[in-house]
């Protein structure tokens, strides 16, 4: 009887994508992009490699000046050796881990100035890079100082940055490792809201806009991913209630929520097992988060087919 009642819901689901795609406007000009990007002063968060990357070239090319930031701490790199169960109290492990992460921390730095200089060839007449430790949840207002110092203000704020956790809880039968636990609310969720709040004051002055890159994960929850699911779902609580906020107070801030689902972006392990015409390629998914901070939707979806059938199923149940 569930199932049967969920029929229903996911035909007008599938229906109201159907006409989106049919009614959905177009993407701005160039025109629009220059006149809404050329000079203005966007903070991007993990513009190292992944979409992050290729959305710093799309701004680039379209004159906007650029505060791009890596990643130090805890990454993907060292995650998949360490499961949600294994404990931090290990000395040898914990020198292991330091090393290991100053490691990769000079990696991607290295990888960030490659950015800057293409994406000064591609002509942006200004890029500044720093490196961050999105762990540090209380300093998000160096981020928003650096670029309001060194480029002048703040017209956009992409927060893009991800602590990737991975593994069964229950399945595995061990201990969770609540300190991996929160350092993945620090990054994925608490960091973003004291950059966001730390930025409101120039982004009103700007009159500016946020774009949030969220997961399918904050939607349809997977299995072995439970805690990069809480943290999306946290991520989505938060900001879709900011967006209400924003309009309640007639802000001049606009914001956009994006439900990324599986991307080729080339810098991380795949999320969900799909067929390759599901998957969504890194340079789409930043043309699309382009579109968005000049036509300032609600919501951003892509891949449509991923996230549309992901959708529908979780109704059928």
């Amino acid at each position: 009887m569930e199932k049967k009642g969920a029929i229903l819901p996911a035909l007008i689901l599938l229906l109201s994508a159907a006409v989106y795609m049919h009614i959905r406007p177009a993407a701005p000009s160039d025109s629009q992009y220059s006149s809404s990007l050329r000079n203005k002063v966007v903070l991007l968060c993990h513009a190292s490699s992944g979409v992050g990357e290729q959305l710093a070239y799309k701004l680039a090319a379209h004159g906007a000046k650029l505060l791009l930031v890596t990643r130090t701490g805890r990454s993907e790199t060292l995650s998949n050796k360490l499961t949600l169960s294994q404990s931090y109290t290990d000395s040898d492990k914990a020198n292991e881990s330091a090393q290991a992460q100053l490691q990769i921390s000079a990696q991607t730095f290295t990888l960030l100035k490659g950015v800057r200089e293409e994406a000064l060839r591609l002509g942006s007449p200004q890029v500044e890079i720093m490196s961050f430790d999105f762990g540090e949840v209380t300093s998000g207002h160096v981020l928003i100082g650096r670029a309001v110092e060194k480029l002048g203000g703040l017209d956009y704020l992409v927060l893009n940055q991800e602590e990737l956790a991975r593994g069964y809880l229950v399945k595995g039968g061990r201990p969770i490792d609540h300190k991996f636990v929160e350092r993945t609310f620090d990054v994925n969720v608490l960091s973003s809201i004291e950059i966001a709040l730390k930025a409101m004051p120039h982004l009103e002055k700007s009159k500016g806009h946020i774009f949030v890159a969220s997961s399918a994960l904050g939607e349809v929850p997977k299995a072995g991913l439970s805690v990069l699911s809480a943290t999306k779902h946290a991520l989505n609580g938060f900001f879709y209630s900011l967006q209400k906020e924003l309009k309640q107070k007639k802000s001049a801030v606009s914001l956009t929520i994006g439900a990324l689902g599986e991307v080729d972006a080339g810098d991380r392990m795949p999320l969900f097992t799909l067929p390759e015409w599901m998957v969504g390629d890194k340079e789409e998914c930043a043309a699309g988060i382009l579109d968005s901070m000049v036509s300032r939707p609600k919501t951003f979806t892509y891949p449509i087919v991923h996230l549309g059938l992901a959708r529908i199923l979780r109704l059928i149940g």
